[in-house]
């Protein structure tokens, strides 16, 4: 399978970094950090996902089990992320 990523647009994440990093300590803005590229990745696969869905490159079951994959892939990295935050505040 070939993942098409997206680019993202210059300073989109680094705006979206700053609003909900303003007054955090180093552990949660590490934690926002990870959490935004966890999402932009997740989005990034499932909108290749979906395009070849729309080229009829996958059927509609395939897609269904890969838009699944991709969010497992997603909540795992979101768990690692958290317990590295959790780690960081003990």
């Amino acid at each position: 399978m070939t993942v098409m990523r997206l680019t993202i647009m210059p300073g989109v994440q680094d705006e979206r970094h700053e609003a909900l990093t303003g007054n955090m300590s180093k552990a949660d803005s590490q934690y926002v950090d990870d959490a935004l590229t966890i999402e932009d990745e997740y989005e990034s696969e499932l909108a290749a996902v979906q395009v070849a869905l729309t080229r009829f490159e996958v059927a509609p079951h395939e897609y269904a089990a890969r838009r699944a994959e991709i969010a497992a892939r997603a909540y795992l990295k979101l768990a690692e992320a958290h317990k590295r935050f959790l780690g960081r505040n003990n």
